[in-house]
């Protein structure tokens, strides 16, 4: 058995040369352990005490691969990543025609997402970048190039009356040749143990280290009811990319509608939480200090209830930030990258937090390990406006303008990036076209005031940061 795992061992070192033995791989993978065998979560690092260290390493960025400097992806495909098995899943296809099953579809991708990411060997791409290719029929060697990834994991879901007809394939990108396929049918009821099936035989397929492996799935609490689970899906993508003032109350209200379904199910409060804690984010509630409280309550509920789930204690943590608790926050949004470290949306809200406690070198690492992991991610214009608000922190005008600029480009219709734009304009003395700025945000959001982004300052920067942003937003704001 030590010449197998000789040969595990050097599989594993020598992944650009996997594709080519693939199938040897899977034969050691199954010899070695049975698929399905519980392997989604963090697995011991063979060795190799850094690995060990996740609660530090994964929420810094420390263990992070191949960061780059700031660039548009969207232009400029990111380089391929080498040093360990890179993979993106695309959204699965829905094969029915009813199109009220298609949070089946979004929901399996999602979740295959989080289990992957939750091995550290691993290097996976963000959900909202993958899903950037939902509706389309890609060029699986063009998705290689353009996220910068050896491997591509796609497949489609048909559910047929109380059962799921699931097909996966794995191909490498380089090639497009396939490596592994499954066919899978299943009542729906076990939709989240098919979820760990793919993630199972996937980890076998590309790590083939089972022999040192002792895993852990993450802790995911799955709901009683799937409906709730539905409804948090619905809830994500009506505010995701877009954060408009519309988009956010219809996620807060089918959020709430999943905790009235299920009350004991954490993710619904959770997000539920976050929702409602956008209303001081975006100047609409007239008392920050009651909304907090409110909102305070409903984190502890979701807190108590799944006080392990990475997803859970990635919005908690970030609702801690908006409600201008981002010093208690952090420890949550580390705990949630410690499970798992490709959520895009958790890595963007930890660097947001390390900015506004005045982390500001470690914030911006944050944003660049985001923009790597995730470089077609709809959120871009979100972590554009972060980088840009850190950049003016740190006096670094010109740099804090060019990504306020490069978010509006990916997200134009978010207000706040025109008002970080207007800060950084100020900072450079180039008052007019600060005002310029200023005024797309006003006609973006004309319920923001001039005293309510002085209040929404306030609670977010240091007393003397919080000054020297107010003075930019005086020289900045049009005339009425």
């Amino acid at each position: 058995m030590e010449s197998i795992n000789d040969v595990l061992s050097w599989l594993t070192d020598h992944e650009s040369a996997f594709s080519a033995i693939a199938a040897l791989v899977v034969i050691f993978g199954v010899v070695l352990s049975p698929l399905g065998a519980g392997i989604r979560g963090i697995l011991s690092g063979r060795g190799n005490s850094k690995q060990n260290q996740v609660s530090v390493s994964a929420a810094t960025g420390a263990e992070e691969t191949n960061v780059p400097t700031t660039q548009d992806f969207l232009t400029t495909p990111p380089p391929l990543i080498t040093d360990k098995p890179s993979i993106a899943v695309l959204p699965f296809v829905n094969m029915s025609k009813d199109e009220d099953k298609e949070f089946f579809a979004d929901g399996m991708t999602e979740d295959i997402i989080t289990g992957l990411s939750c091995d550290s060997r691993l290097f996976v791409i963000a959900r909202n970048s993958t899903f950037a290719y939902k509706g389309q029929s890609p060029d699986i060697r063009t998705v290689g190039k353009e996220l910068g990834v050896r491997y591509v994991l796609e497949g489609s879901i048909r559910p047929v009356g109380d059962r799921l007809r699931i097909t996966v394939q794995l191909i490498e990108t380089e090639t497009g040749s396939h490596i592994w396929a499954d066919k899978i049918d299943r009542p729906v009821t076990e939709i989240f143990d098919i979820q760990d099936d793919v993630v199972d035989n996937l980890v076998t397929t590309l790590c083939a280290n089972l022999s040192v492996a002792e895993g852990k799935r993450a802790r995911r609490q799955a709901p009683e009811n799937i409906k709730a689970w539905e409804l948090c899906i619905d809830a994500e993508m009506s505010w995701i990319g877009l954060r408009t003032t519309a988009g956010m109350v219809e996620a807060q209200a089918l959020a709430k509608k999943a905790t009235e379904i299920e009350p004991g199910y954490a993710l619904g409060w959770a997000m539920l939480a976050y929702f409602s804690s956008i209303n001081i984010a975006y100047l609409i509630t007239d008392d920050n200090a009651k909304t907090a409280k409110q909102v305070d309550q409903l984190i502890n509920k979701a807190a108590v209830l799944a006080p392990d789930d990475p997803t859970v204690l990635g919005y908690i943590g970030y609702t801690y930030g908006i409600i201008g608790k981002a010093s208690t926050g952090l420890s949550y949004l580390e705990r949630s990258l410690a499970s798992n470290p490709n959520s895009g949306f958790v890595r963007y809200a930890y660097g947001a937090a390390l900015s506004f406690t005045s982390q500001l070198e470690d914030a911006l690492t944050q944003c660049e390990i985001f923009f790597r992991q995730s470089p077609k991610d709809s959120n871009m214009g979100a972590v554009c406006f972060s980088q840009s608000l850190t950049l003016s922190l740190m006096g670094r005008y010109l740099e804090a303008e060019q990504a306020a600029s490069m978010g509006i480009k990916h997200q134009p219709s978010f207000p706040w990036l025109h008002v970080a734009r207007a800060w950084a304009l100020s900072g450079l003395e180039r008052h007019e076209e600060a005002q310029g700025a200023m005024g797309l945000a006003r006609e973006l959001a004309p319920h923001f005031s001039q005293s309510k982004v002085e209040k929404w300052c306030r609670l977010y920067f240091q007393k003397d940061d919080a000054e020297r942003f107010n003075s930019f937003l005086r020289l900045a704001w049009p005339e009425s």
